[in-house]
């Protein structure tokens, strides 16, 4: 009977380790999406249903803020729940963002020992700095507008 309890318990273990490393990529994922494929689909989007600029302005300024906000949200509740479905089963207490300390109350033994950056804060960093070089890329090379007119 015991063994039998103690098998259960690892498959439940290693179910709840698939789902959490499901969350993980469903953030990283969404954090790619949220800065990289919703403005550029949001563009296209608005480029095919459009045909004037007044009408491509409105329906870019409107859509893609809307879209963003709403992918954020999503987002936030899917790293609630990956941040509860890596919780110690003992209750461990929920810590402080980083940037809710002081950096003049921080010492040097306490930032060592401060846990690492949650996943949701690395995959944002990532995906918007991506999306800026993306766009860099993009504005220097390929578009066909000019600052300067080349002769």
């Amino acid at each position: 009977m015991r063994r039998a309890a103690v098998q259960l318990q690892d498959q439940r273990g290693s179910l709840a380790d698939a789902v959490t490393a499901l969350l993980a990529v469903a953030i990283v994922l969404g954090s790619a999406a949220l800065w990289i494929g919703i403005p550029f689909g949001g563009l296209w989007l608005a480029g095919e249903l459009t045909s004037t600029a007044q009408g491509f302005l409105f329906a870019t300024l409107g859509g893609i803020p809307l879209a963003m906000t709403a992918s954020a949200w999503l987002l936030y509740r899917v790293n609630d729940l990956y941040e509860r479905s890596r919780e110690a089963p003992d209750g461990g207490g929920r810590r402080r963002s980083a940037w809710l300390v002081s950096s003049s109350d921080e010492r040097n033994r306490v930032r060592r020992a401060r846990e690492p950056r949650p996943l949701i804060d690395v995959a944002m960093t990532l995906s918007a700095t991506t999306a800026l070089v993306l766009m860099a890329i993009w504005f220097f090379f390929y578009s066909q507008m000019w600052l300067v007119n080349p002769m």
